[in-house]
């Protein structure tokens, strides 16, 4: 492994060499962490070095001395994490890397040490073991080779192959006998004129045929083709006599289709690189993983965000949490997290941006949730849990869609709390207990609890409940005095309407926690 493997598509696509390009050429034998002032009395030659260079914060020039001194060492490379203690390596190392031609690489903030030791060392072990067997169970490596993959489908099927996968940089024609042949002979086969296509029955995005072609003799060719933002072609030569692919042929040809998709949709998202570098700026900074502010403002100035500060934090979600909301932001200052979108809102602009959401929320079944205001740079995490807040206590207590405040939450965030109280069981005890125990239901509509439940959600408007239960007025006010003669309560007493509403609340906790408890 040489130190230009470390840039291909399929290890870490997005570092970026700041200095020593010379020398990627390098052999890389180990990879190590570098945290020490005198790391090079460590080494023995080959390491790939990564870190951060807290211990230099100070006096970052103490890179370079450092540098020569691994250098002589043997050390094949450096890799560094930047804007956590330096946002820019020293000019004087720099330079002394060019002359000494030994690559400085920039490593990505979201990446941990572990994940980089663990793939670098999964490589170098895999070409210490070359005579590994060729089978599928090789895609699931971080390092997989698509040639020697898709070399295998062509053995396993007995039947030449032609791929082209542009991000996955595969224009070959792979042999069943093993063989793999360049993009000429992909061009020459591809060159010969098409006489008439047949088609296949469509599978889903994937269009495929059966292509005649004649360079002097009929050769027919089972293609399938994927036109998306990931663009496929894959084509297998039938024999002679074959009008069309086997059933078993074709689903290896769209496995293999799917998994070089996989692969292709990975890289396009890892090769997105100015858009990603803004996102994970973001989510870095949400996250709280800057230490210093300066760092912050540097990364705004030179990704062009324009941030004015105080600022709020808004999460958007659907309100079931099973999928993606059909709503884009704005704003320049967003990015997806999962199922959810995570917006950075100027707080002079927060109150036209709830107005304008309220209706989108209960059109499209949405969830806004919004953080408290952060005044400053490193305030924003703290409005960002804020927002996550928000988001965990709207799925507890399965609130419909709408625009939620973090400070309008937190009764909520007491709610869900307080059932943990001793006191907790005596409130239901005395405001719900007894709609549990009902015996007399059998003569109504429905169980007096359901009507209570829906009596506090509707803040103890009798005609709102009649609409949500889809009974009559009437009715309703008749089940309202039952409920009043149960409980020993009068509806009208602030008292009483509070222990209902505290009551509902502990229920629907015990409700949660009983089949824990019955698993158990």
């Amino acid at each position: 492994m040489i130190v230009a493997d470390l840039l291909k598509k399929n290890l870490f696509p997005d570092f970026q060499i700041l200095a020593g390009s010379s020398g990627v050429g390098r052999e890389i034998s180990a990879v190590s962490v570098l945290e020490a002032p005198d790391a090079d009395r460590w080494m023995r030659g080959g390491e790939f070095l990564v870190g951060s260079g807290f211990v230099f914060k100070d006096d970052p020039e103490q890179l370079t001395p450092l540098l020569r001194r691994m250098n002589d060492k043997g050390v094949a490379a450096l890799g560094f994490k930047l804007d956590r203690f330096h946002h820019k390596l020293p000019a004087s190392m720099t330079a002394e890397a060019d002359a000494l031609r030994i690559p400085i690489l920039e490593v990505p903030m979201h990446y941990r040490w572990t994940d980089i030791i663990e793939l670098i060392h999964t490589v170098l072990v895999q070409e210490r073991q070359k005579d590994r067997p060729d089978d599928l169970s090789a895609f699931w490596e971080e390092s997989l080779d698509f040639k020697k993959l898709m070399s295998s489908f062509a053995q396993n099927l007995g039947r030449d192959l032609i791929v082209q996968a542009p991000q996955l940089d595969l224009n070959n024609r792979f042999l069943a006998d093993g063989s793999i042949l360049g993009g000429e002979a992909v061009q020459k086969s591809l060159d010969t004129p098409l006489v008439q296509e047949q088609p296949l029955p469509k599978k889903g995005q994937i269009h495929s045929c059966v292509e005649v072609r004649n360079s002097g003799t009929i050769q027919r060719l089972a293609a399938y083709r994927l036109r998306l933002d990931t663009p496929i072609s894959i084509f297998m030569m039938l024999s002679s006599g074959e009008l069309a692919p086997s059933a078993r042929q074709e689903r290896m040809l769209l496995r293999a289709m799917t998994m070089l998709r996989a692969s292709a949709l990975e890289i396009a998202i890892l090769s997105s690189k100015k858009v990603l570098k803004k996102e994970r700026f973001l989510e870095g900074l949400c996250f709280g993983m800057y230490c210093d502010p300066s760092m912050i403002r540097i990364n705004l100035q030179e990704l062009c965000i324009p941030l004015s500060l105080p600022v709020t934090v808004l999460i958007v979600s659907t309100a079931d949490g099973l999928s993606t909301p059909r709503w884009s932001s704005p704003s320049p200052l967003s990015y997806r997290l999962g199922n959810t979108w995570v917006t950075l809102i100027d707080e002079s602009e927060t109150a036209a941006w709830k107005k304008s959401l309220a209706p989108l929320a209960e059109q499209g079944g949405l969830h806004f949730s919004f953080g408290g205001k952060a005044a400053d740079l490193m305030d924003i995490p703290r409005s960002y849990q804020e927002a996550r807040r928000t988001f965990s206590l709207l799925r507890d207590f399965s609130l419909p869609p709408g625009v939620y405040l973090y400070e309008e939450l937190s009764l909520y965030g007491l709610l869900q709390n307080m059932t943990k109280l001793p006191e907790a069981k005596d409130v239901w005890a005395r405001y719900w207990s007894p709609l549990e125990e009902d015996t007399s239901q059998a003569r109504r509509s429905l169980p007096l609890k359901e009507l209570a439940a829906m009596l506090v959600a509707r803040d103890f408007n009798a005609r709102s409940c009649a609409e949500g239960l889809h009974l009559h007025y009437n009715t309703v006010r008749n089940y309202l005095k039952e409920i009043e003669a149960l409980l020993n309560v009068d509806l009208n007493n602030p008292h009483h309407r509070l222990g209902m509403t505290l009551a509902c609340h502990i229920n629907g906790a015990y409700v949660k926690e009983r089949p824990q408890r019955d698993r158990a």
